[in-house]
């Protein structure tokens, strides 16, 4: 039975993405991934009367038998599928007109927000940061209000960004009194590893957008 790959429901809250750029970025994948489908069916067409062509010139040419009866078991065989590639066309191209007017809806949020100069692909990478905040705020409050308290793992998760770390603490998901790991690059020195209050710097490469 044809059925679309996904909802409307699906495609706005199910895919990854937290912030509208990698929702962006998802979704711009599956569009070209319907637009695909799309071209396949044409080309399923093209081979279709292409296999009829073939089978009428073999017996207007007076064939051998079992090259005709070849022929016409794979048209029989490629027409079976008729019915449901048929269906399935048209459910793909609801999709394609659901994907496209989600995408339009996000470029709308996401235009003002476009760092000037910036290709889709760059203001992907520019937005990596903020999305994996996100991602991790959003594991640590379902943990908390689960569980009452978030997983070690994920505040582990958090300490590999410190802008991450910090981004936590002011809004109270990880306590401010935390201290957050910093590691000595002195590898003669081991022992300089220490723990600190002080706010890390903002990394090389994080944007605010």
């Amino acid at each position: 039975m044809a059925a679309k790959l996904n909802t409307e429901f699906n495609y706005r809250y199910q895919v990854i993405g937290e912030t509208t750029w990698e929702k962006i970025k998802t979704l711009k994948g599956f569009l070209e991934g319907r637009y695909r489908a799309a071209m396949l069916q044409e080309a399923g067409d093209k081979k279709l009367k292409s296999k009829e062509m073939e089978l009428a010139n073999c017996k207007k040419k007076n064939a051998l038998p079992h090259v005709i009866l070849t022929l016409e078991a794979e048209l029989i065989e490629m027409q079976s599928f008729i019915p449901a590639a048929l269906e399935a066309h048209e459910l793909n191209k609801q999709e394609i007109v659901i994907l496209e007017k989600l995408l339009a809806e996000l470029y709308e949020i996401a235009e003002p927000t476009r760092i000037e100069g910036y290709s889709d692909e760059q203001m992907f990478e520019a937005n990596a940061a903020n999305e994996y905040t996100a991602m991790i705020a959003k594991d640590i409050l379902s943990e908390v209000i689960a569980n009452g308290r978030a997983s070690p793992a994920k505040i582990r998760n958090a300490m590999n960004h410190p802008p991450t770390f910090l981004a936590l603490q002011k809004i109270g998901l990880i306590p401010s009194t935390a201290p957050l790991l910093e590691l000595s690059e002195n590898l003669k020195s081991i022992e300089s590893i220490g723990l600190s209050l002080r706010e890390p710097p903002l990394l090389k490469g994080t944007s605010d957008i």
